[in-house]
């Protein structure tokens, strides 16, 4: 509380970096990066896309009353997109001289039914990429041309389809959930600025958790800012709120700021630390033992987290609420009396 000035430059400066690295941090879509390397079906890919040269393979839908020679040409087309290997369907296997109905139905059946044909298509690119969203796009195009009903399915697809909905929910889910927050803080502390204030120090443990792995190049799986930013959010602003309450009661019995602000400060910082270090405890050992990426990402970001959002309860809140106390005596019921009040109670 001495140097409280210091804590809050750290904070302002600290800010931008924090959430720069936030918005910039990679994350993996292809949940197969996050098994062993060593499991079978692993092993199995790996040799298709050393030997093989084959990443990804999509399906396509098309309607069974589609003419032979129009899903050869549209065959043809979709060949030359880039990263396109091969495409494989009944017409490219037989040829459209041999007339399906002289084909038995073990043949016929395994790529066309009276409802669709099945076409195969071998990509080269890897799954959840740029250039494989791209090759995707170029290929949905090329089937709306021979057939509006066709589907283009398999992993690309579904991914591309993961990402663009995932990226669109979780902000909406980020967004409500500190919103609640903030309205419970609203509704307990009758304030304005307290909400403010403690969800801006949470968001900015969060911001400087989820930007660590930009600055160490380590990625992500997608699912890591959604777990991460309603745990830590939630697990966490517990800790602002404790010492918030016993500040503001501290005022209210007539401590002036900083007087009211060590004693919040010092009976909060036993259960602050047992409650981050048990958040800490109970994580950070399955993130050093799971093999499984997807589990040990998620486990050593809670970790981290725990620590650093104890970190910033017990410094920078400190020092926002010395530095703020004027407005949030302003912007507070109950709180208004206490403005260039001097301290009564010693």
């Amino acid at each position: 509380t001495k140097r409280y000035v210091i804590y809050v430059v750290a904070f302002v400066i600290l800010l931008f970096p924090a959430i720069y690295g936030n918005n910039h941090t990679g994350v993996y879509y292809n949940l197969d990066e996050s098994l062993p390397k060593n499991l079978p079906s692993v092993i199995a890919n790996t040799k298709l896309k050393e030997d093989y040269n084959m990443n990804t393979t999509h399906m396509i839908l098309v309607d069974s009353s589609v003419a032979g020679s129009d899903v050869k040409k549209m065959s043809q087309e979709i060949e030359k997109v880039d990263g396109v290997k091969w495409v494989l369907g009944l017409d490219n296997l037989v040829g459209s001289g041999v007339p399906a109905d002289m084909l038995p139905e073990s043949v016929t059946g395994m790529l066309k039914n009276d409802k669709y044909q099945l076409l195969m298509v071998n990509s080269t690119y890897k799954v959840a990429t740029d250039k494989v969203n791209k090759q995707i796009e170029q290929i949905d195009k090329i089937m709306d041309k021979y057939d509006k009903g066709a589907m283009l399915v398999g992993e690309g697809p579904l991914t591309k389809d993961l990402i663009n909905i995932t990226d669109t929910d979780f902000k909406r889910v980020s967004a409500v959930s500190i919103g609640i927050v903030f309205v419970i803080i609203l509704l307990l502390f009758k304030s304005i600025t307290i909400p403010v204030i403690l969800v801006g120090v949470i968001e900015f443990a969060i911001f400087v958790n989820m930007g660590i792995p930009f600055y160490t190049g380590t990625k992500l799986p997608f699912v890591a800012s959604i777990v991460i930013g309603t745990i830590q959010l939630g697990a966490t602003v517990d800790y602002a709120i404790l010492m918030t309450t016993r500040y503001k009661a501290e005022r209210l019995a007539g401590k002036e700021k900083r007087p009211a602000v060590i004693t919040a400060l010092s009976t909060s910082i036993p259960s602050i630390i047992v409650s981050g270090m048990g958040l800490f405890a109970a994580t950070f050992g399955v993130a050093l033992y799971s093999n499984i990426d997807i589990v040990g990402s998620m486990c050593m970001l809670m970790a981290r987290g725990a620590i650093i959002s104890v970190l910033l309860v017990l410094l920078v809140l400190p020092a926002l609420l010395i530095l703020c106390d004027g407005i949030v005596c302003r912007t507070t019921r109950g709180m208004t009396h206490l403005i260039g009040k001097q301290e009564v109670v010693k």
